[in-house]
């Protein structure tokens, strides 16, 4: 049985919720920062960066940013369109190189199916019918094929809150690690971690450059 709209609303206010929160809470900790942090941390935050991690198109996120609605369509159809757009998205995103120097001018090309499904543990049926008609397919099936373009688990399911929460929450906790490292140098404590569990998807450079712009700011003061 279909959720009713005011029960698909309900469901979908959590996230909404927690995301106009979090966007509130990182202006605070942005406008904290001196300058220069601020331009190291606009390069984890540009809309093409985090398209490329969620699936949403940068325009779309630059909305977001600036206040619109997320969507919350939560149906099964909504769920079912979105998991297709995601999946087209990586498809077109997340592309074979070559890997020999032989073959190094070839441009880099969209996966095959059948390389998909190989890479992905699939019949070749299956990935053909998801990626030509649109057939909705197994949980297990799209998480396979979310591990074969390298996206974390969930990437083809959040919503737009769900999935822009999954990148900024990481984001946001290490300016609050960042914060609390430069007031302990501040204090004259020199060895304490600055990182945290969480990964930043090969961005962790852009936090320590955040680190050292905050650190030689507050010196200069």
């Amino acid at each position: 049985m279909n959720p009713s709209a005011d029960e698909t609303a309900e469901n979908a206010s959590p996230a909404k919720d927690a995301l106009a929160a979090l966007l509130a809470e990182l202006r605070d900790l942005e406008r904290a920062l001196p300058p220069a942090a601020r331009e190291h941390l606009a390069r984890l935050l540009s809309p093409e960066r985090l398209s490329y991690d969620t699936g949403i198109a940068a325009d779309r996120i630059a909305e977001l940013f600036a206040g619109a609605e997320p969507d919350t369509g939560d149906s099964k159809e909504a769920a079912q369109a979105r998991y297709l757009a995601r999946l087209v998205f990586l498809r077109a995103t997340r592309l074979k190189r070559p890997m020999t120097r032989r073959l190094s001018g070839r441009t880099p090309r969209p996966y095959t199916y059948g390389e998909i499904a190989r890479g992905a543990g699939l019949s070749r049926q299956t990935v053909h019918y998801v990626f030509t008609e649109g057939r909705q397919t197994s949980p297990e099936s799209v998480a396979g094929m979310e591990r074969f373009f390298g996206a974390l688990p969930g990437f083809c399911c959040y919503t737009e809150s769900e999935a822009l929460l999954s990148q900024l929450r990481p984001i946001v906790k290490h300016l609050h690690i960042l914060k609390t490292v430069a007031d302990a140098y501040e204090h004259g404590l020199t060895k304490i971690a600055a990182r945290s569990g969480e990964d930043l998807s090969g961005d962790a450079d852009a936090m320590d450059e955040i680190l050292t712009a905050v650190i030689a700011a507050r010196r200069q003061q």
